[in-house]
């Protein structure tokens, strides 16, 4: 009779343990002391978690500690697998940071390649114009010309290279432009008395003067219906004024 109450006992044990008798004891597999040491990585926690469902897969009975231990391993497989996920998505974000701020350079660089080039083209325009400018003001006397010569002396640097040529044409066109302005009036001053106009400077005669007064005297031979003196288009349309006979 002892011996019938020993065996029982012990059935009962292994039954209160977790698993039935032919499913194989949990006391002694060393699962419970492995899992409560946790894991150090991802792949050992799967292997926990594999060990603990195969355990609740051949437990047949009172397998509530089997299921908490899977739980808890399956806890640990989340929290590496969050932890993984969490780092991979910090590579991620850094990474597209990275390239946002190297697409960001390039873009800053091209426009300031672009800046630059549009600048070095104003400086190079502005120098062809200064140049065009220069030469019409010293050669022609272009008054438009030398005020744009002048405009870029008042703008200069103290120390510009240019600034000596420039002001060297301004005065060369400042004199064409008072002699020009000095033969003007002395041709109205002549037109004004009647006087013929000076030889030109290319050794040509002077324009002959009338005959007798209140005449001038055409090439082709007729006498001049508008002009009673010498002066700008008589004879415009007859061949010019010459001398009367």
């Amino acid at each position: 009779m002892s011996r019938l109450a020993v065996s029982w006992l012990s059935s009962l044990a292994v039954l209160a343990a977790g698993c039935h008798p032919g499913g194989g004891s949990r006391n002694d597999d060393g699962f419970p002391a492995r899992l409560a040491r946790g894991c150090q990585s991802e792949p050992d926690c799967l292997v926990l978690e594999l060990e603990a469902r195969a355990r609740v897969d051949r437990c047949a009975s009172f397998c509530e500690g089997a299921e908490a231990d899977l739980r808890a391993a399956s806890a640990l497989v989340a929290r590496y697998r969050q932890e993984r996920e969490a780092r991979q998505a910090r590579i991620e974000a850094q990474r597209q940071a990275d390239e946002a701020a190297e697409a960001e350079r390039r873009r800053a660089d091209l426009e300031a390649a672009e800046e630059a080039r549009r600048q070095q083209e104003a400086v190079h325009a502005a120098e062809l114009d200064l140049a065009a400018s220069e030469l019409a003001c010293a050669q022609q006397g272009d008054a438009a010309a030398c005020d744009a010569l002048l405009r870029h002396l008042a703008g200069a640097a103290p120390r510009d290279e240019r600034a000596a040529q420039v002001r060297a044409s301004l005065e060369k066109g400042r004199r064409r432009i008072a002699e020009r302005e000095a033969a003007r009036a002395a041709e109205e001053q002549r037109e004004a008395e009647g006087a013929p106009a000076p030889a030109r400077p290319g050794g040509g005669p002077a324009q002959p003067r009338p005959a007798s007064e209140g005449r001038v005297c055409c090439c082709d031979g007729t006498l001049s219906p508008t002009c009673t003196y010498v002066k700008r288009g008589c004879c415009s349309h007859h061949g010019g004024v010459c001398a009367c006979p």
